[in-house]
């Protein structure tokens, strides 16, 4: 899963190309006028999650915004904690690992008039079909997998990892489509022995209610990996 420094470094990428770093206080501006920007991240195998906003007025690349009291932003019940990047303005962010039973996260957005905005994400259960206890490296395959859960996810990932910490990712053909082609030309290049395989899922979600500039909130969550034992097609 993404650690917070992690997740702090993709925040400034994303902040950085043709954005404003100047910050206001949202006590300041027209509150239907505060774009919401959410980067949620969710890992099943420890039921934890990492979860950061920006707020920016009139859009998303706006003066980014500090919330005043009473305004504040919570995700899973926890008080994100202001943060500044040297290259991106304000941000909110929780400090230690938030609680996430069931693959859920609440983000709950109050504003300084006192509107409580609530947006909630459900990650659904992944899981893969057929598991082999081994894997062919060089080999081309077809991985199956099932999916469960009310809210529909924009695209699925295939996370490989070696015992020697090399990876390698591949993603679904279709959001409809339940299994991963791997190339064996790439998994060629891994090493034998102990694989770890993880399936992780990706979704964007529009924030339109209250605000007439609404938002947008990308949730990724990374499933239980499985172990197998990576091992060398034989080339007759």
């Amino acid at each position: 899963m993404k650690n917070l420094l992690g997740l702090s470094i993709l925040i400034a990428i994303i902040l950085t190309a043709c954005q404003s770093n100047e910050t206001g206080s949202s006590k300041d501006v027209a509150q239907d006028q505060i774009y919401r920007k959410y980067e949620v991240s969710i890992d099943e195998a420890t039921a934890t999650a990492t979860a950061s906003a920006v707020f920016r007025f009139a859009g998303e690349n706006g003066t980014t915004l500090t919330l005043t009291s009473p305004a504040k932003i919570t995700a899973n019940g926890v008080d994100l904690t202001q943060g500044r990047l040297l290259f991106g303005g304000a941000y909110y962010r929780n400090e230690a690992p938030l609680g996430c039973p069931a693959n859920k996260v609440e983000l709950v957005y109050t504003d300084k008039d006192g509107i409580i905005l609530t947006d909630l994400f459900e990650a659904g259960k992944a899981t893969f079909q057929q598991q082999q206890d081994s894997f062919h490296l060089g080999k081309t395959l077809s991985i199956p997998f099932s999916f469960s859960g009310t809210d529909p996810v924009d695209n699925f990932e295939i996370l490989i990892r070696d015992k020697e910490k090399r990876s390698l990712s591949f993603y679904a053909e279709s959001n409809t489509d339940k299994f991963f082609q791997i190339p064996g030309t790439a998994t060629d290049t891994l090493a034998k022995g102990e694989l770890e395989l993880q399936i992780i899922s990706h979704k964007r979600k529009n924030l339109d209610n209250h605000s007439t500039l609404g938002g947008t909130a990308d949730f990724s969550c990374y499933y239980k990996p499985v172990k197998v034992v990576a091992v060398k097609e034989e080339v007759n």
